[in-house]
């Protein structure tokens, strides 16, 4: 629990996405750290929170190396230096697969929350930036025993996008589990693809009514007016991966599956994309004027077993929903990562969710899924739309690769 028993109370004071590329898309050619640069930029102009008082950054990039001359060993400090932060602002990376960029909020929060003594930050940006696009293959030759700067003969030629997807302990692959766990809950490839289809058209539905076209949806997201890495202008103000398709379509893709539940169209699109969002101590958001709309009430992380990773969700959430203290009941609004839609539906059969308040404009089926950037779309997606929907409760909750489940709830303050 976050919110009482002397602890400070932590919000999110704004936030802000990038639209999400398409793999090979329109911003193929950028660095993770040049669509993490954007989404924080545009995160702390809406803030209104001054660069010289964020007190710390965390950042989150799962697959490094995606740039040629881009260091993304250096993915959080850059960032940090490149929005003019102080230099003496720190910044840290978090690693946790596709929990990513929730784990940048809990990290931040955390850090906020505790005592001076021990880490006296009142503010912190917080952001996730993703080009799967870029993943290369590596040569995976082993260093010289007799010149540490020479390499050795031989060695496997490795694609660092496929090597991430398998998780070798577990003798699995993240398709795999979802298939396996779908079959455990009694999904249905029809099932499958009829939610595929309907993440699509809720997608398209809340493009037609987004806030770059004049109506009152997703103003989580800003326009890319940049130039890429090859020099060339980009535009990009919807998210890419959207597209018209049907059930109908959808179920002539063959089964990549044993149980034939995964198929290219059921599954979330490869992608490229970033996000953000501004943490703060209440008190000294109120202090300064800041919007302290949206408090952070609660979280949850928790392992299951790696063979059905796609479950994460229900234990999570469970966790989150009793530090808050809260039922399912109470929230009005969910953003449930579309890592599958097989594992989707087995998580929804699981709680018994209300599809109608699940991912309401899309999920990353029809809107991508850039690994650490995902949590903290997550997080912007759900705190506009519940500003919008006028709603108190809602939460934000990913399955995660290698056997874990992470979730985050939001208090709208100003719900009437």
């Amino acid at each position: 629990m976050v919110t009482t028993n002397g602890h400070p109370r932590i919000v999110i004071v704004d936030g802000a996405r990038t639209p999400i590329g398409v793999k090979c898309g329109a911003l193929r050619h950028f660095a993770p750290e040049d669509l993490a640069t954007f989404a924080c930029e545009e995160a702390i102009r809406r803030s209104g929170v001054a660069r010289e008082q964020i007190d710390t950054a965390v950042g989150a990039n799962v697959y490094q190396y995606t740039a040629p001359g881009v260091q993304d060993i250096y993915f959080p400090r850059n960032v940090g230096l490149r929005c003019r932060l102080r230099v003496e602002t720190p910044a840290l990376m978090v690693q946790r697969i596709c929990g990513s960029g929730l784990q940048t909020v809990v990290s931040a929060m955390q850090q906020l929350a505790v005592p001076d003594v021990m880490d006296d930050s009142k503010t912190a940006l917080c952001f996730g930036g993703e080009v799967m696009s870029r993943t290369p293959k590596v040569l995976r030759a082993p260093r010289s025993a007799t010149n540490f700067w020479e390499f050795e003969e031989g060695g496997a030629v490795e694609d660092t996008l496929l090597a991430g997807l398998n998780h070798d302990l577990a003798n699995t692959s993240m398709m795999l589990t979802a298939d396996e766990y779908g079959h455990q809950t009694g999904v249905t490839r029809n099932e499958c693809d009829a939610f595929a289809a309907e993440s699509h058209e809720r997608a398209r539905a809340a493009y037609r009514n987004s806030y770059l076209n004049g109506g009152d949806a997703l103003r989580g997201m800003f326009a890319i007016d940049a130039t890429d890495l090859n020099g060339q202008p980009v535009h990009l103000a919807r998210d890419e991966c959207t597209r018209n398709t049907s059930v109908e379509a959808l179920a002539k893709l063959r089964g990549i599956t044993p149980n034939n539940l995964v198929s290219a169209g059921n599954a979330s699109e490869l992608s490229d994309g970033a996000a953000a969002v501004v943490l703060a101590n209440r008190d000294v958001a109120r202090q300064h004027g800041w919007s302290t709309q949206f408090e952070i009430v609660g979280y949850g992380v928790c392992g299951v077993d790696p063979r059905i990773m796609g479950s994460g969700p229900v234990p999570s959430i469970n966790k989150a929903l009793g530090r808050a203290g809260l039922e399912q009941r109470d929230i009005a609004l969910w953003e449930i990562n579309e890592a599958f839609a097989a594992q989707y539906l087995g998580v929804e059969k699981q709680l018994g969710l209300p599809r109608e308040h699940v991912n309401i404009n899309g999920g990353a089926i029809a809107l991508g899924h850039p690994l650490a950037a995902t949590g903290v779309r997550l997080i912007v997606d759900l705190m506009y739309e519940m500003k919008r929907r006028d709603v108190e409760h809602g939460c934000a909750s990913a399955c995660i690769g290698g056997g874990q489940g992470m979730a985050v709830i939001l208090r709208n303050t100003e719900s009437t």
